[in-house]
């Protein structure tokens, strides 16, 4: 069945421009496997990223302000303290209730936050050792490995 898609009323030209992923923000959501030890290839997950980014655009334009502003913060930050430092501040850090007072307080809400949910959804789940990650219903189809009694274990 066809449903609309909801688009906000000032995202006309922002549909016909696809914003990208800037580097900086590629460079966290890799970033984000390593510091939680997630061991897979984040370089299949490029794509989905991307749509989500032009999505989160097309229904709150803000979001095109949040990613540029994320996009210096992580810069600056990688100048200023190094990748494996400034990652580090990103992750751990604290944002107040309220509105955001920082470039900082924003690009933690607004992206960060996002783009770690988005990677553990995205598979990271997985190396964790849950059962139920993305793209399996109750498991792998492994019957030495189901999470629920099978037909053949009796009733």
């Amino acid at each position: 069945m066809y449903q609309n898609k909801i688009v906000h009323p000032l995202s006309r030209e922002i549909l016909e421009a696809p914003y990208g992923i800037p580097e900086p923000l590629w460079t966290m959501f890799v970033a984000i496997g390593t510091y939680w030890k997630l061991g897979d290839d984040p370089e299949p997950y490029r794509s989905r990223l991307k749509v989500f980014m032009d999505n989160r655009i097309a229904i709150s334009p803000l979001y095109r302000g949040y990613y540029s502003t994320a996009a210096e913060v992580i810069a600056d930050l990688i100048a200023a303290q190094g990748n494996e430092k400034a990652f580090e501040t990103l992750f751990k850090i604290k944002v107040p209730d309220g509105v955001p007072s920082t470039a900082i307080d924003v690009a933690k809400r607004f992206v960060v936050n996002e783009f770690i949910t988005m990677r553990l959804a995205f598979g990271g789940f997985k190396s964790f050792g849950a059962r139920n990650f993305n793209g399996y219903f109750g498991g792998t189809n492994d019957p030495s490995d189901r999470p629920y009694r099978g037909i053949d274990e009796g009733a």
